[in-house]
């Protein structure tokens, strides 16, 4: 879990930045969750990996700021996607009724989030851990 979800994240950071820097321009955004906030029970690993790329965006945004690189960090909280299996409502209402848009957000919306972060338009936003709706309420964890 350290491997793949930090390890392998600043791998790829590394990979990339030398050549973003000497451009003088460069977007770095890192996917996290908000388990790396909000913590949730069993998956300590993957919360610890993930709260790991919170520090490397720190970081990164003051070594490599000067050289027109902006990172910071998207962490979605519960996502709708077609990838996972079919939830019950009474379980993703509740969940949404938890959030200030009483919506949980889907995979558009992280994506859009991403791709301004990735994007010219972010002109000065760096070193940021930025939550989307479904992470924006720290709501509480629906109990076992």
């Amino acid at each position: 879990m350290i491997g793949a979800n930090l390890i392998g994240a600043a791998a790829q950071v590394r990979a990339v930045l030398p050549s973003m820097r000497s451009r003088g321009w460069g977007r770095i955004v890192l996917i996290s969750s908000s388990v790396a906030e909000e913590g949730l029970s069993g998956p300590g690993p993957y919360g610890t990996a993930k709260s790991g790329r919170h520090g490397l965006a720190r970081s990164l945004a003051w070594e490599a700021g000067r050289d027109g690189v902006l990172v910071n960090v998207v962490a979605p909280g519960f996502t709708l996607t077609d990838s996972r299996p079919p939830i019950p409502s009474f379980i993703t209402d509740k969940l949404a009724a938890g959030t200030p848009t009483r919506r949980l957000s889907d995979s558009d919306d992280v994506a859009k989030l991403a791709l301004f972060l990735g994007s010219g338009a972010n002109g000065n936003l760096t070193g940021e851990v930025i939550r989307d709706g479904s992470s924006a309420a720290r709501a509480p964890h629906i109990g076992p």
